[in-house]
């Protein structure tokens, strides 16, 4: 059993995950956005965010978690075909996705990963030449917790 809450369990279970398939220096948590500039070689940029939507059960005491991974997929313009970048760290992820065996925070269902949002152009304050084209992956999956205690998940 763990004292840490179920979205902090999932959070570290897919950074470890995908930093095992494509390098830990490309997967960074969407806080790491706020302190600062990224080195050339941690692009292509992975930045993993987590969500989670409740429905509660009050008869049973039990909340369904649909819970929502943001992978945003980055590069930096000023590099030859961005594009081909992005779609080689995704066949990466996607491959690490499928066959990503037990994660470490119990059982879950209605696993999904969904498709690759339009790219868009963001500002790249550590390379005054360029912009990153971004995207997104979205993966969704559902799971079960007690609603007196956040650190389990009741399909273990």
């Amino acid at each position: 059993m763990s004292d840490l809450h179920i979205i902090t369990q999932i959070r570290r279970a897919f950074k470890q995950l995908l930093s095992d398939a494509v390098g830990e220096e490309h997967i960074h948590y969407l806080s790491r956005l706020a302190t600062g500039g990224f080195q050339s070689d941690q692009y292509p940029l992975v930045v993993l965010a987590v969500t989670d939507t409740l429905t509660t059960d009050q008869e049973h005491g039990i909340d369904q978690l649909i819970v929502s991974v943001d992978l945003k997929i980055s590069e930096r313009t000023s590099i030859s075909n961005p594009e081909d970048s992005i779609d080689a760290m995704r066949l990466q992820l996607q491959r690490a996705l499928a066959n990503r065996g037990d994660l470490g925070f119990g059982k879950y269902y209605n696993w999904r990963v969904g498709s690759l949002s339009v790219p868009e152009f963001e500002p790249v304050s550590d390379h005054q030449d360029s912009l990153a084209l971004a995207a997104v992956l979205p993966i969704t999956f559902t799971l079960s917790v007690p609603t007196a205690d956040y650190s389990k998940n009741l399909n273990l």
